[in-house]
């Protein structure tokens, strides 16, 4: 073994330097990571001192008393609200853009998810420091098939109105067996004398893809594992650590948090720290299972020996191939462009740079509206602004989905926006495979006699040939879900996936707050799948399934996420600071940027 000095780099003609030593008198084992024909270390001492210091915080972490931790979230949820401004134009330069290009309401957006889990966790914990049950008991359902299911959004007055025009509404589905009394014992039992037995010190290792990423899953690991975190922020938006820092500046002062930079060396190193008791990641299944396995023929044998790298409680969300399951029925004209604008907004939102992007739109063969649809998903693609694809590897995965598809469509510049019109859904591919995680858009078309078999066939689809199992949606019409209620309930149970969207986007699933965000529930290390454990969540209830997000179908005001929508950055912008600041001078133009859309 070598003798390895914090920081240094060493030349190697193999693939990695194994380093072992003491970390305060326990032994530890560290590989590190070749890049260019350099092993790289992190600098062990710094991270040695992290660790330690959050050891020093735990005990008063967990001894903060729940009025001090509202307080502390209503203090957290000013200061975001404070460097919103900051945050939103800093992602803006990362990404190329100009601070007047169109995309600036998607960094508002991609920003929101973070002001949302701290209102909806501050809703929750108020009710329980109130003496109340955190979840009413008219919330909570059971279903004709026995299947208990809670009302979670909008979980208060002010949600209700602000959702009001898109009709949200939102409900966390529990798993077969849990009855309606255990989830109401259960639901945010830690705030009410179980506790956090289990708390410890937890290493995230967060996504570069939103700022939001990182603020949910540091929250998440404060308030619902109830323990102390170490932040290794991705490169990609190691931009946000000032702005971090500033905005948990109660906790990092107490030794509750810290946030980190670097690259996979520092995340190995941390990892496997004998300090750090458990783990939480935001990114792939291939890094996942590289953190887990490791690489090549050493992660097939380890795999096939069961013999993990790392055997600490260790929690994932992860990508996956999504799909957007259109329903055939009475459509107008104006749900065509309606529903294709969503489709499309949704698709180009964060340059597609978002693990709950779709990816394979299902369409009903046949259908008198599906070349309608198709032609005006097109149109939005090709003629919407111009987005730049920042997130390294881009132009891989774009290639990659175009290899074995002889017919793609490139709608803009040098392989930009990449529409696949008639993928064959007999016939295995990269677009199903492969999570593309970029401006590239498939088309299946599947058999539909009637809506029952389509229903049934399009499920199928999305269960057994798309990897993953985060998120989908449908788009069904009133008259639709009148005539078969049957099919579309069969549906929404039996999709294995973890959110699910009606007339909305499932993604938005992720910045409500109170519903949950996460892979089906059954996977393992072995088959991550969408990874494991969930986030959101805010009622904190147990044995969760999936959550379900229904919106109208058709609206006068224009839901946030469509591609055409010209007042975004005003809207979010006010409603942002608005509910994050208590300051409602900002509501008449969010409201008047709701109108114009």
């Amino acid at each position: 073994m070598a003798t390895v000095v914090a920081g240094s780099t060493y030349a190697s003609s193999g693939t990695s330097l194994v380093v072992s030593g003491l970390v305060n008198g326990t032994p530890y084992s560290y590989t590190g990571t070749l890049e260019n024909g350099v092993v790289r270390m992190p600098d062990t001492a710094f991270l040695d001192d992290t660790i330690q210091r959050l050891s020093s915080g735990l005990p008063t972490w967990r001894a903060c008393e729940l009025d001090s931790r509202i307080a502390l979230l209503r203090s957290l949820r000013h200061r975001l609200g404070h460097e919103a401004e900051a945050i939103v134009s800093a992602a803006n330069t990362a990404q190329g853009y100009a601070q007047d290009q169109p995309w600036l309401g998607h960094q508002w957006w991609a920003l929101y998810p973070a002001l949302g889990q701290v209102m909806a966790l501050e809703h929750v914990l108020k009710r329980v420091a109130g003496g109340k049950d955190p979840v009413p008991r008219k919330a909570v359902h059971t279903r004709d098939d026995g299947r208990v299911v809670v009302d979670v959004f909008p979980p208060g007055v002010a949600d209700a109105a602000l959702f009001a025009p898109w009709q949200y509404r939102a409900q966390v589905w529990l798993r077969p067996g849990t009855s309606s009394e255990e989830a109401m014992a259960a639901a945010a039992r830690e705030y009410r004398g179980a506790g956090f037995p289990d708390a410890g010190i937890a290493v995230v290792l967060a996504a570069g893809n939103t700022p939001s990423g990182p603020f949910l899953d540091t929250v998440h690991t404060l308030y619902q594992l109830g323990s102390v975190a170490v932040v290794r922020l991705n490169p990609v938006n190691e931009y946000l650590l000032p702005h971090f820092e500033r905005i948990f500046a109660d906790f990092v002062e107490h030794d509750w948090v810290r946030f980190v930079t670097g690259g996979a060396d520092n995340g190995e190193y941390l990892v496997h720290h004998p300090g750090v008791d458990r783990l939480h990641m935001t990114g792939s299944a291939a890094v996942h299972d590289a953190i887990v396995w490791g690489r090549g023929a050493q992660a097939e044998q380890a795999r096939a020996a069961g013999t993990p790298r790392v055997d600490k409680p260790f929690t994932s969300e992860l990508g996956g191939v999504n799909p957007w399951i259109v329903v055939p029925g009475p459509w107008k004209h104006a749900d065509v462009m309606h529903h294709a604008d969503r489709i499309v907004g949704a698709k180009l939102f964060n340059c597609g740079h978002i693990c709950a992007s779709p990816q394979v739109v299902i369409v009903p063969a046949g259908w008198a509206r599906g070349d309608d649809l198709v032609d005006e998903i097109r149109r939005l693609l090709a003629e919407s602004p111009p987005s730049t694809p920042y997130y390294p590897g881009t132009d891989a995965k774009i290639a990659q989905i175009m290899a074995d598809q002889p017919h793609a469509e490139v709608l803009q510049g040098a392989n930009r926006r990449v529409l696949i019109p008639d993928a064959d859904p007999s016939v295995s591919c990269n677009l199903f495979t492969h999570e593309v995680f970029a401006d590239a858009l498939g088309i299946v078309r599947l058999p539909a006699s009637n809506v029952e078999e389509y229903l049934a066939c399009a499920t199928a689809f999305a269960n057994d040939m798309l990897p993953g199992d985060l998120c989908a949606t449908l788009s069904i019409a009133p008259r639709t879900r009148r005539e078969h209620p049957a099919a579309l309930d069969k549906a929404l149970v039996d999709l294995r996936y973890g959110a699910i969207g009606v007339n909305e986007w499932g993604g938005l699933n992720s910045g409500l707050g109170s519903t949950t965000w996460g892979g089906y529930p059954g996977n393992t290390p072995e088959s991550i799948g969408s990874g494991t454990g969930v986030i959101g969540n805010a009622f904190m209830l147990k044995d969760v399934e999936k959550s379900v997000l229904t919106a109208a179908f058709r609206s006068i005001v224009k839901p946030v996420g469509v591609a055409s929508h010209r007042t975004l950055a005003n809207l979010m912008r006010g409603l942002f600071l608005a509910r994050a600041e208590d300051d409602p001078r900002t509501v008449p133009s969010a409201l008047l940027a709701t109108v114009r859309g």
